[in-house]
């Protein structure tokens, strides 16, 4: 028994000891936020959710990089609300710094979507003697990004890397019936990727 309280009294010891250590870590680490990134692409999904989903996904994997404090992105929007402020993917260094003071963040992430489509190709055959119709297209899915982050403070680019990511699909049907891949359902699939691969690059830099 006493073996055990002294053990317990061991352990509640070391918590005490280590939660500050662990708490100020956690505080050291600089704050960003994730801006909506332009649409060069001019695809229309990225008007009607899909710039959200992109910012989201950024958070996420902002936040298991352990690289920073993320401000989540409808918190985001409450914060740019209250400070009547509107940032997107072209901001320039003055409003950066600017509007880091008044967020109390050190960094912005931002960028643009340069690509993001599909192309499809393939052939048919009409239905003959009997035999039902069918057709075989291919679709080719692309996406590409452009990111940087700017130092809120001086208003200086400290880190930009750019990728892109094609995917390839098959969609038969025979007599009209058939499965199909919705250009949305493509997001895993080509862009989600391409966050992730920079957000690795964010995790390496020196920033």
């Amino acid at each position: 028994m006493k073996r055990i309280l002294i053990a317990t009294l061991a352990t509640l010891m070391l918590v005490a000891v280590l939660a500050p250590q662990v708490a100020s870590a956690a505080s050291d680490k600089p704050r960003i936020a994730v801006l909506e990134f332009k649409n060069k692409a001019d695809n229309q999904w990225w008007y009607h959710g899909g710039a959200e989903a992109a910012q989201d996904v950024f958070v996420t994997e902002l936040v298991k990089s352990g690289k920073f404090r993320v401000i989540d992105r409808e918190a985001l929007e409450s914060l740019l609300r209250e400070k009547n402020l509107s940032l997107s993917g072209d901001i320039d260094a003055s409003t950066a710094v600017k509007a880091g003071k008044l967020l109390g963040v050190q960094y912005f992430l931002t960028g643009a979507v340069t690509e993001y489509g599909a192309s499809t190709s393939g052939g048919s055959a009409p239905s003959i003697g009997g035999l039902p119709s069918f057709s075989v297209k291919s679709k080719k899915f692309s996406a590409a990004l452009n990111a940087r982050i700017i130092d809120a403070e001086t208003g200086e680019i400290v880190w930009a890397d750019e990728a892109r990511k094609e995917e390839s699909t098959k969609n038969i049907r025979v007599a009209g019936a058939g499965g199909g891949v919705d250009d949305e359902a493509m997001f895993d699939k080509v862009l989600k990727p391409l966050i992730q691969q920079l957000t690795a690059s964010i995790k390496a830099a020196d920033i």
